[in-house]
């Protein structure tokens, strides 16, 4: 003997997939920017920051600082496709990005260096943390001024 087992909410969750699916096909999914997986990490005094943007060229990427906060920001551009051609499927994300980071306040533009290396963007920001102090043993002095009297009354008890 076959056992089904019913679900209610599958079938209301295959048919919004289907909705989805037919309105996506039909009108496309615009690709309108996107924000850049980022890595954040300390090297010794320095804090690097690393961006995932394949496909960016150097010349659309900004690197901004303005008081603590360092923003990164740019382009994707749509890429050219020959006459007649046509995409079939569009995942790759396309449109502008902004990351915004904070650094410690009094970080100057000549602490901060980005390169762009197939496919990573990275910026270091140099000197950044400050190494931590080591507990300092403080020695405490006894001062002797002469000898020491305890008055006392004696108080008779009744």
């Amino acid at each position: 003997m076959l056992v089904r087992y019913r679900q209610p909410w599958y079938l209301s969750s295959r048919v919004n997939s289907q909705f989805d699916k037919l309105i996506s096909d039909a009108f496309g999914r615009e690709a309108t920017g996107f924000t850049p997986a980022a890595d954040v990490v300390t090297e010794g005094n320095d804090v690097v920051v690393t961006l995932a943007l394949p496909g960016v060229s150097a010349e659309a990427i900004d690197v901004t600082l303005e008081g603590p906060k360092l923003t990164i920001s740019g382009e994707r551009v749509e890429s050219e496709t020959a006459e007649g051609d046509r995409y079939l499927s569009r995942g790759l994300r396309r449109g502008s990005f902004t990351r915004t980071f904070t650094v410690p306040r009094g970080t100057t533009g000549d602490q901060i260096h980005a390169e762009l290396e197939n496919g990573l963007l990275k910026v270091r920001v140099s000197e950044v943390t400050k190494p931590q102090a080591q507990p300092e043993k403080i020695a405490v002095n006894s001062v002797v001024t002469g000898k020491a009297q305890i008055e006392a009354e004696d108080v008779d008890s009744e």
